[in-house]
């Protein structure tokens, strides 16, 4: 009897654990759908109901960051879509609700960020579900009220739709593609893919804004679409559709067979359109439109003009060690793709990597020949790499096969004897002309000229002279006519130096005239500037700078290093600038990423300290007149210089306002008292000063700001947004994550304080420089700033050349009053 008691208590056991396991295996199930006042935490996932997609909290390889994102539960778990791909959480303490029927996503702090902002639910009845198309939904009963197909990140799913939609309203909704920063960071990159708004039967993908790609216009049944190579499908299981009207015009694709559930497109983050199938690749897919073989470029690629280098385009991977390069360490904003993009662009950049190995973020650019060991273990990409590597090869050879040395060496002696051969044919055509010419009387020639170029400087000192008679008895000698230490060049070095004024070396083209980059024989870089004959301008402006700049020694100056008169030859030769105007960078749509909160904040203040050293420290007192972003030069480390001191005027020891009836300057930099009434003092530069710290904070220029639905420029729409307490939205978008809010608000006070209409109400480059350094200082109110319409109405043309250079000045003549 009590074994029969034990087997039934046995086998009651074993009935107990089954219910168990079994109740309990029913419950970890997982779930598809969130309903209202329920959460998903970190750990916790919703499946798709065949179990083909999750949506979960993530994180990358070499990044604590934690996005929520939807993965393909198949071999290598990929992602297809991100909720947060530009607000990453920074730990595992992330949270999804539906809280008063919207999605929300929660941090460790509490702070909430809605995942549906452009379309909010407004009932209470809603709930979340993640379908086997890898679409996420909001529902409210049965009504979808959001999902995330409408806003997709990198992949195009089927049934996906991308194009034009809204186009009755007045800013109709781009749906595009938008390629990840690297294949670590899902932040968005440079390349976009989407429907032209031009030609709305036409896919376009756009790098950094510009057009990269174009498919050719659908033709009802297909478009020449890009080279792509998968395994184990074929493209045309793949169908694609175009739907359009009134209100709406898109592309579709759907998938014949059993794949459409694990197959999908995706823009690559080098801007290729990788095919996915839910397996393994075996074939890699190549660059859309960068690829060194220009035999498998994709129909529709739009070819970018880029400078004509002596190295080429091809850039080749290679394994080195990175310590003795010369390096530029840029953004973490900018991608490999972008890396390469600015390299090619610049014929001195002979090599790129990534910053950030791991994730494949910022930019490493090596300016000049590679001299490191190209065996090492970080990944570069080098211009021409086979003459970078020829040294190391040639010497390789040589010494280890006798036959490649001998061959050599006859190689060597050969070049030797052409050369030499050469170098005697020379001489004796040197020789013979010099006879022709006069022989002997060429030393003396070379004297006369040498000592014309001597008087001509003298000359042009006395010139301006007159405009020194304030110059007190302390600075008589500096003010004379025998002072004229600015080093004297020869025509035929600056000739060499820039190969002939090539075109190749031409940086740009002022009133002065055009500048050209040349290299002397010693290895110095400088920067050419030659006066134009037809310049009416140049003249003058050679003249101020030859007896001006010479003499100015700061930091925040560009040196000028000497110039050159020969015959009708005037040139004047400054140290050169290898990151050209501020202007390059902070207008263009790509480059200005580069100028991070810490990098503005030092060319701001750099500004200002070349101003105050001019206005007040200097020996004499000057004013720059034209003082805007393209007379601002970088250096190798984007310290800012500043140019162009042609239109400078010197004032006295108590002097402190002028007159002139030809006002010289850019309009849009100019204060109103000087171009209305031909009035300047040192506020005329504040004034040109604040102007560029409100396009320096912003992002955009001044002169060329428009708004379709009001007339202000830029400075006023930057008042109306500070009268409306909305400044911030002044704040250039890639300073978002460098920038703290009172820091940059302190600094937009600070440029409309320069700005006011009265000069009398500016305040100085002592008091700005203070006002700067010193954060606790209270800023007074300032009061209504001058020349907030964009559309003048005081008959002011520009006669800019419409051409931005190095050293470019606009010149703008009104009678004075």
């Amino acid at each position: 009897m009590a074994r029969l008691r034990s087997i039934s208590n046995n086998i009651s056991v074993l009935f107990f654990l089954i219910f168990s396991w079994s109740f309990g295996n029913r419950g970890s199930e997982a779930k598809n759908t969130l309903l209202a006042g329920e959460s998903l935490r970190d750990g916790e996932n919703l499946v798709s109901a065949n179990k083909l997609y999750e949506l979960k909290f993530m994180n990358f390889e070499h990044s604590q960051n934690r996005y929520l994102g939807i993965l393909y539960l198949g071999y290598d778990g990929r992602a297809v879509w991100i909720a947060n791909r530009e607000n990453p959480l920074m730990d595992s303490s992330g949270i999804l609700s539906i809280n008063q029927g919207n999605l929300l996503l929660t941090n460790g702090s509490g702070i909430s960020t809605m995942i549906n902002p452009e379309e909010p639910a407004m009932g209470a009845n809603t709930s979340a579900t993640i379908l086997d198309s890898g679409n996420l939904i909001l529902k409210d009963g049965e009504r979808i009220v959001w999902q995330s197909f409408d806003y997709p990140s990198d992949t195009f799913l089927p049934g996906m739709k991308l194009g034009l939609f809204g186009l009755r309203a007045n800013k109709p909704r781009k749906r595009v593609l938008t390629s990840w920063l690297s294949n670590q960071v899902p932040s968005p990159g440079a390349f976009s893919l989407g429907v032209d708004p031009e030609n709305m039967k036409e896919l376009v993908i756009w790098r950094r804004g510009r057009v990269y790609w174009r498919s050719g216009i659908w033709d009802s049944n297909n478009f020449s679409f890009p080279y792509i190579r998968s395994v184990g499908v074929s493209t045309s299981k793949f169908v694609f559709n175009y739907y359009s009207n009134e209100n709406q015009s898109y592309f579709t694709f759907a998938v014949k067979g059993s794949l459409g559930g694990s197959t999908w497109i995706t823009m690559d983050f080098s801007g290729s359109l990788e095919l996915f199938v839910a397996q393994p690749f075996s074939d890699p897919l190549i660059d859309l439109c960068e690829n060194d073989n220009s035999e498998k470029w994709s129909e529709g690629c739009v070819m970018m003009k880029l400078p004509n280098c002596s190295g080429g385009h091809i850039f080749k991977e290679t394994k080195a060690s990175i310590s003795s390069w010369m390096l530029q360490n840029y953004s973490k904003s900018l991608s490999l793709s972008d890396c390469k993009d600015m390299c090619r662009r610049n014929c001195s950049c002979t090599g790129y990597a990534s910053a950030d190995s791991n994730d494949g973020t910022g930019c490493f650019l090596f300016d000049g020949r590679y001299s490191g060991d190209l065996h090492g273990d970080y990944t570069l990409y080098l211009r021409n790499y086979t003459s970078l590597g020829a040294k190391s090869a040639s010497e390789n050879g040589i010494s280890g096969h006798p036959t490649k040395k001998k061959l050599w060496l006859q190689v060597t002696a050969l070049i030797l004897i052409i050369m030499s051969a050469f170098l005697i044919a020379f001489i004796i055509c040197r020789l013979k002309r010099r006879f022709c010419d006069g022989g002997g009387n060429n030393e003396k020639n070379e004297e006369t000229g040498s000592s014309s170029a001597t008087l001509q400087l003298n000359k042009l000192t006395s010139d301006v002279g007159a405009a020194h008679k304030y110059c007190n008895a302390s600075d008589q000698k500096f003010c004379g006519n025998k002072d004229s230490e600015l080093p004297l060049f020869s025509f035929s070095n600056i000739e060499t130096a820039t190969n002939n004024f090539s075109t190749t070396n031409k940086l740009g083209e002022g009133g002065f005239g055009p500048v050209y980059k040349g290299k002397l024989v010693e290895g110095q870089e400088i920067a050419v500037k030659r006066l134009s004959k037809m310049s009416g301008q140049g003249l003058e402006q050679f003249k101020n700078e030859v007896t001006l700049i010479s003499k100015l020694q700061h930091r925040n100056l560009v040196r000028l290093l000497g110039c050159c008169i020969e015959g009708d030859e005037k040139i004047l030769i400054y140290e050169y600038m290898p990151n050209k105007g501020l202007d390059s960078f902070l207008f263009d749509p790509m480059k200005r990423a580069l100028l991070d909160w810490k990098t503005r904040v030092g060319i701001i203040e750099g500004i200002a300290q070349g101003l105050l050293y001019l206005h007040k420290y200097s020996r004499l007192r000057i004013i720059h007149r034209d003082l805007k972003a393209s007379n601002v030069l970088l250096d190798c480390e984007m310290n800012p210089k500043i140019s162009d001191f042609g239109t400078a005027r010197i004032f006295g020891e108590n002097e402190s306002q002028a007159n002139t009836n030809r006002v010289i300057g850019t309009f849009g930099y100019m204060p109103p008292e000087y171009a209305m009434d031909g009035l300047f003092s040192v506020k005329s530069d504040v004034f040109s000063f604040g102007v560029m710290m409100i396009e320096i904070l912003s992002g955009k220029k001044n002169t060329g700001f428009y708004q379709a639905d009001c007339n202000l420029n830029l400075l006023g729409f930057a008042w109306e947004l500070w009268r409306k307490g909305k400044i911030l939205d002044l704040m250039d978008d890639v300073l978002v994550d460098s920038c703290s809010a009172s820091e940059f608000i302190r600094c937009v006070h600070v440029g409309f304080l320069c700005v006011q209409e009265s000069s009398a109400d500016r305040p100085t480059m002592s008091e700005v420089v203070s006002m700067l350094s010193n954060k606790t200082t209270t800023l007074p109110s300032p009061k209504s700033l001058a020349f907030t319409i964009g559309k003048s109405n005081i008959g002011v043309e520009s006669s800019s050349s419409g051409q931005e250079s190095v050293n470019d000045v606009t010149i703008s003549e009104i009678c004075g009053r």
